[in-house]
């Protein structure tokens, strides 16, 4: 079977706050690719730290435990066990260093394949025809949603729609999901920096640009709606 091969591009930028929270890394081995992005949480001394322990956990988990042809399953393994490592780092990190914590978005992708965990809201996205897929955010107004306590137009404009109900250090959960990217499409990593209407528009037109180009629009898109940290990987053939 050919090895399909990919082109990523990873961007991020401090906004109008004056510190970076935002994290992340693009590393490739063998026959897979892994990207990330972390974001630590607002309010949190120390979120910068806390986003990079976790970018830092699951870097070494990739690059120390991945092997050529895993199967599935064991990725999705791999994955489970860095969140939790980076869980359990943050934590320790707090004893000492004061209370942190950070959402986390991952995915390993293989020969068309893209195993993709997440911890907060920080999001993937993969779209080719339109949004296809997306991660399951983990914020208050995603469960009122759920509930049906709120409808889609009310969640964009809610006063609470940044409170997140998971992050690692804090109260960690890790959903892990698996998509088989077909060709043309594009998988995004982003922080919750980059608005969902922005990544919509920007990703609707994006078949024919290389990765850096989608990336730098995605991050203007992000810097022009927001104040907040942007941060973004794509990827695509």
């Amino acid at each position: 079977m050919r090895l399909v091969r990919y082109d990523i591009c990873g961007m991020t930028h401090t906004g109008q706050k004056g510190r970076n929270e935002d994290a992340y890394t693009v590393i490739e081995i063998a026959d897979a690719s892994l990207l990330a992005v972390a974001d630590g949480v607002g309010g949190e001394v120390h979120g910068d730290r806390a986003a990079q322990i976790a970018i830092e956990s699951v870097t070494a988990a990739f690059t120390g435990t991945y092997r050529r042809g895993m199967e599935r399953g064991e990725i999705r393994d791999l994955l489970a066990s860095a969140f939790a490592e980076a869980d359990l780092r943050i934590r320790e990190a707090a004893k000492s260093e004061g209370r942190m914590g950070t959402t986390l978005v991952a995915a390993i992708v293989t020969n068309r394949c893209a195993v993709i965990a997440n911890c907060g809201d920080s999001r993937a996205f993969v779209t080719g025809n339109g949004l296809r897929f997306k991660t399951r955010e983990h914020t208050l107004v995603q469960m009122l949603l759920e509930l049906g306590s709120i409808d889609a137009a009310e969640a964009r404009h809610h006063p609470l729609r940044n409170v997140i109900v998971h992050a690692l250090g804090i109260t960690m959960t890790v959903d892990l999901y698996e998509e088989d990217l077909r060709p043309g499409e594009i998988l995004v990593l982003c922080s919750d920096g980059l608005p969902d209407e922005a990544a919509r528009e920007i990703l609707s037109s994006g078949a024919e640009r290389r990765s850096e180009e989608i990336a730098r629009e995605l991050l203007q898109g992000g810097l022009a709606r927001s104040d907040d940290d942007v941060t973004v990987v794509v990827l695509k053939e």
